[in-house]
């Protein structure tokens, strides 16, 4: 009779040790660590055609800084640094079953949507080559900055002032914010070993 009493007695001593076991094992297990960006782990960088040359610019102060290895081949690679004029993409529409010019046939508006300063002159982009992502973006804006404003923060969004800029000082600079920023990736967050 007391053989009876006993077995609920062991599986419940039983059950309570499993748990405690799971719940120990639970605790010590560290989280599994965040994925690094592409930019921190990237190797192969490919550097599209820009115009005024600014591609072989950014391509030689990549090539400085011996972050990243250029190829010139876009396929295979981790990273891709490109850039558009925003102001002078073909947007297109669909009229009738045929695609033109987004506005064309309508009246000019006779007063601009905004100002040609708010748009940038050109974005620069650096982007992940298998998923398509943005890593980071620099708007190049044609203007000094405003007095007593903040620099921008070196991204992932940022915008660079280029007022009477040279295509190798517009490198620079691109490649000095992306460094920046990068290197930012680079550290561990505050109170973390």
């Amino acid at each position: 009779m007391n053989a009876k009493r006993e077995i609920p007695g062991i599986l419940c001593v039983s059950v309570c040790l499993v748990v405690l076991w799971t719940c120990a094992l639970a605790l010590g297990q560290q989280a599994p660590a965040a994925t690094p960006n592409q930019l921190v782990k990237g190797k192969l960088i490919y550097v599209a055609p820009m115009s005024d040359g600014l591609d072989q610019w950014l391509i030689d102060f990549l090539r400085r800084w011996g972050k990243y290895k250029v190829t010139s081949n876009p396929e295979g690679v981790d990273l891709v640094i490109q850039a558009e004029n925003p102001d002078k993409e073909l947007r297109l529409q669909t009229r009738g079953g045929t695609a033109e010019p987004r506005g064309a046939g309508e009246p000019p508006l006779p007063f601009p949507r905004r100002k040609h300063g708010d748009l940038p002159a050109i974005s620069i982009s650096v982007v992940d080559w298998v998923t398509g992502q943005a890593l980071w973006e620099a708007d190049v804006m044609n203007r000094n900055p405003k007095k007593d404003a903040a620099a921008p923060p070196p991204g992932p969004q940022t915008q660079i002032f280029a007022r009477d800029m040279t295509s190798d000082q517009l490198a620079q600079k691109v490649v000095a914010m992306l460094r920046k920023y990068e290197e930012g990736l680079e550290k561990p967050p505050a109170g973390k070993n």
